[in-house]
């Protein structure tokens, strides 16, 4: 697989998911009370799809958006913009140190505009960005299996008597089906732990008047699923280790679902038992532990104005706007799929162009049976461009064009690139008189319809 392909998926899901993030932050600030914890944390799935999922559709509009000088067809538009920029700064750097070529500056420029014209620099930062992967991967590696190794020599024995009753009444109320849950010592807090075969895990030396509360919590963890978008959240980090923002959301998306959490909690409790669950989040604050982001765990640890806020949510929980909810969340996803559509539309079939030609003798594509590169956006069709060849046939050839029937067409459109001969789109027609024999190359500006050159019988 070249590299090309994964620094086009990581340049792509950083920008469109890095913007997603910042608009996050405004979101959470701002729009928590109405829109709700629960649906602020499915946004965060959103992101963590896009982060994840490598796919690229095709968008006839990023056609216009490659760079003029990419030839590279490989890098599509959005990464070849970056490529394109950077290069233009890194040799505008240098040629502004080239007074000294002795400096760092000149020479340090200079190695990097080698670098991306012989791909050494792209081979080297690939190495980087895999050796980094490896490594957080392998942190958050030993740091589960050291995590999960200590809670299981730590575990005493499962519930029984009342306590278990309890949690079964809990696990049927909340229409879930229970799974184990281990009395560890020492552990500061209850957690949600594991994927495949979770668990929760119970302090020993947990209250009897908070040990429902604490059941309560982490099998709304379970039933919302929270222990497998640890795994989204991991891969996130994983996958994208260099990027700041990604780091700043799994923290956030952390944090929300702990929110998210706590509306599943109270939803069904009365005000008297919201207090006394809130009460349970301050004792449980008071051991000042939690497990840390890179551990498939759950914990109802939260110190700080964090816990402040989340007291307060909890005590003042009041309905989201649901219709308000329903728009957002459609709005959300069609957002979600608009950003998969990075790629140039591939499709350059002549057929539905040359449909629209008629009344020659024969018209067909360029010389493999398509265009060159796909028509853009913003040009004129195919058959109002042949019009304007053949009118500039007449003009400058004197060419009889009344009876196209005698005439053969040969259709090509070059997008404008370092490939071409012009520095605009244009399309290109070869048109030859079967009566008299003489050719025609005719070029069209594919925007306005302009004559860009012509060349007829006798000339040049």
């Amino acid at each position: 697989m070249r590299t090309a392909t994964i620094y086009n998926f990581l340049l792509e899901a950083n920008l469109m998911a890095g913007a997603a993030i910042l608009l996050m932050v405004v979101v959470r600030k701002f729009l928590r009370k109405p829109l709700g914890n629960r649906l602020i944390y499915f946004l965060w799935l959103l992101i963590a799809i896009r982060l994840l999922c490598p796919l690229a559709l095709a968008n006839p509009f990023i056609n216009e958006f490659r760079p003029y000088y990419l030839d590279d067809q490989a890098i599509r538009p959005i990464a070849g913009q970056l490529k394109i920029r950077f290069e233009d700064a890194v040799d505008s750097l240098r040629r502004l140190a080239r007074s000294d070529k002795g400096s760092w500056v000149y020479q340090g420029a200079r190695s990097i505009v080698d670098g991306m014209y012989y791909g050494t620099l792209t081979r080297l930062l690939m190495q980087l960005y895999l050796l980094g992967t490896g490594a957080v991967a392998l942190f958050f590696g030993v740091s589960n299996v050291r995590f999960r190794r200590k809670l299981k020599l730590s575990r005493i024995e499962e519930i029984s008597g009342k306590l278990r009753e309890q949690y079964l009444d809990v696990c049927k109320e909340r229409k879930i089906k229970p799974i184990p849950v281990w009395f560890v010592d020492p552990l500061p807090s209850a957690c949600l732990v594991g994927v495949v075969r979770p668990y929760i895990a119970l302090p020993l030396t947990a209250a009897p008047q908070e040990a429902v509360h604490v059941l309560t919590h982490e099998v709304c963890h379970y039933k919302g699923g929270d222990h497998w978008f640890t795994i989204l959240r991991l891969l996130c980090c994983v996958v994208h280790w260099f990027s700041p923002l990604v780091w700043l959301a799994a923290f956030m998306s952390r944090t929300d679902g702990e929110l998210a959490c706590d509306s599943r909690v109270v939803r069904p409790l009365s005000p008297e038992d919201r207090l006394k669950y809130s009460n349970t989040l301050v004792l449980a604050a008071s051991k000042r532990y939690a497990p840390g982001v890179g551990v498939l765990a759950t914990g109802m640890t939260m110190t700080g104005r964090k816990l402040q806020n989340r007291v307060r949510s909890i005590l003042n929980y009041g309905r989201a706007v649901k219709w308000l909810m329903a728009v957002f969340a459609v709005l959300a996803c069609m957002a979600l799929v608009l950003t998969f559509f990075t790629a140039e539309a591939v499709d350059v079939g002549a057929d539905r162009y040359l449909r629209d030609i008629q009344g020659f003798y024969s018209v067909s594509a360029g010389e493999d049976g398509t265009f060159s590169s796909p028509p853009t956006i913003n040009s004129i069709p195919a058959d109002t461009a042949v019009r304007y060849a053949l009118q500039a046939m007449q003009d400058m050839f004197d060419a009889d064009v009344s009876d196209t029937s005698n005439l053969t067409v040969s259709v090509d459109f070059q997008a404008s690139s370092s490939q071409g001969i012009f520095m605009s789109s244009y399309w290109y027609f070869a048109i030859t008189d079967r009566m008299s024999g003489d050719h025609y190359d005719v070029f069209i500006q594919a925007v306005d319809g302009s004559v860009l050159d012509i060349i007829g019988p006798g000339h040049g």
